[in-house]
């Protein structure tokens, strides 16, 4: 590992949030966006005003689908948003007799079709896995199991899928076909078990490193495409959520993070970062 890399941060946003987490530039409409988890709440940012939509339910991540709508993955399932002014509706609900089961972490994969983990905060009975939704709204269950699944993020080329479970700080990756959505066998990918606090939420920039942010770590890790770690990045949150890229010229970086007994979450965005590709759209047919 190369010396640790300092990163300046300011406030993208003046609030406090409890548990904000899936950064995502949507680069249709040129603004971030970003979840306030436990509160149910879909946040985006246009020029200096901030504005959220309230779902009722909490709400784990989303991803940009047609010209202006989400695909959403709520505590009760996956949602369709057709657009900001719109209502969510019910594509594939989540079963499970564990009360405390939830989707969690999610993207689309290059090819179209969403992937979403699930976490089970009680920690007993049923395992957290993945979800991958297909255009034609059926849903099938991906082979990898955590408490708590996060970290989802794909290669650039679309060949290689990575996740992390949070629990062990281990990371692994399986090889993808975007075309079939068909997953390989499980890699360690990198395993963060020597260093403070757990790989939550990640990208991937345009190099192919891996960016995740550690929650109760202060700090964010670079992990080259060989599972090298490269830099750690201390952040001045302690419980850092999650990295996203984006910006109008794809440079820019935010984080975001959770409440932690000093002070509230927060979304920080540093500029001119590093270079990254936009977020494929869901090609999921409504």
């Amino acid at each position: 590992m190369t010396n640790s890399k300092n990163i300046a941060f300011e406030p993208l946003v003046e609030l406090n949030f409890d548990l904000a987490e899936c950064p995502r530039w949507d680069w249709r409409g040129q603004f971030w966006m970003w979840v306030n988890i436990c509160e149910g709440e879909l946040w985006r940012m246009q020029g200096d005003n901030a504005e959220c939509i309230e779902l009722g339910e909490p709400i784990g991540c989303f991803a940009l689908h047609g010209k202006s709508g989400y695909i959403l993955g709520l505590k009760s399932g996956i949602y369709h948003l057709e657009s900001w002014e719109s209502f969510p509706t019910l594509v594939s609900p989540l079963i499970s007799e564990f009360p405390r089961m939830r989707h969690n972490d999610g993207r689309v994969a290059p090819g179209g079709r969403f992937i979403v983990g699930t976490r089970n905060g009680a920690k007993e009975g049923d395992k957290g896995q993945f979800y991958q939704l297909h255009d034609d709204g059926s849903t099938d269950s991906l082979p990898f199991y955590a408490w708590t699944c996060n970290g989802l993020a794909f290669s650039n080329d679309g060949q290689w899928l990575y996740w992390a479970d949070t629990g062990s700080s281990k990371i692994y990756k399986h090889s993808y076909d975007s075309i079939s959505g068909v997953c390989g066998p499980q890699q360690l990918f990198c395993d963060l078990e020597g260093f403070e606090g757990r790989p939550d939420g990640a990208s991937i920039d345009a190099e192919g490193n891996y960016w995740v942010a550690m929650y109760a770590g202060r700090s964010i890790i670079k992990i080259s495409p060989d599972g090298e770690v490269l830099n750690l990045i201390p952040v001045e949150v302690e419980n850092p959520t999650m990295v996203g890229f984006g910006g109008k010229g794809l440079t820019d970086l935010v984080l975001t993070s959770a409440k932690s007994e000093d002070s509230k979450g927060k979304v920080l965005i540093a500029k001119h970062v590093v270079r990254a590709y936009k977020e494929p759209l869901s090609t999921y047919k409504v």
